[in-house]
């Protein structure tokens, strides 16, 4: 039964990414963004491409690959979003209220010491405690996701990471 569950989600993943070939005019980098999102999906920790590469079990010589791909100026984020945003609307069964789709959104700030830190900006701080400070420097992470699912079981689909 576990083979079977396997290969029904790994049919479901390949007629995904197939998806999103035609956001790449060269079929290399198509190849290095499907081995990323599986890398991604796969991985032990969080330590970037390398986690990619050590849990994928590739040769060291993929970093320099990998790395390029991030800079490669022949594809681009907003078309791998809006691309994205089409699998979702024909892969899952959006939820909507009285005809409305549900967003759904969610931030935090991460406070860090270092003002040279890649990322780190100056964040305002919505505290009603008078003690912390009106700015803090440091990272935002925040999601938009779409609610999906029927009424007796919902859930959140991220569209959008940043």
């Amino acid at each position: 039964m576990k083979i079977l569950h396997t290969l029904v989600w790994s049919g479901l993943i390949n007629k995904i990414l197939t998806r999103f070939k035609e956001c790449f005019s060269k079929q290399a980098l198509f190849n290095c963004f499907v081995i990323i999102i599986i890398g991604f999906m796969l991985r032990s920790d969080s330590l970037g491409v390398t986690s990619i590469i050590r849990d994928l079990n590739l040769s060291h010589s993929s970093y320099a690959t990998m790395i390029h791909f991030f800079h490669a100026s022949s594809w681009t984020f907003e078309t791998i979003a809006n691309k994205w945003f089409q699998v979702v609307k024909s892969f899952v069964p959006i939820y909507k209220e009285d005809g409305v789709t549900i967003l759904i959104g969610d931030g935090v700030k991460a406070s860090k010491e270092a003002r040279k830190m890649p990322g780190v900006k100056k964040l305002h701080q919505e505290s009603e405690n008078s003690s912390k400070g009106e700015y803090i420097f440091g990272h935002m992470f925040s999601s938009i996701g779409v609610l999906a699912g029927n009424s007796s079981k919902l859930f959140c689909i991220s569209l959008f990471i940043n």
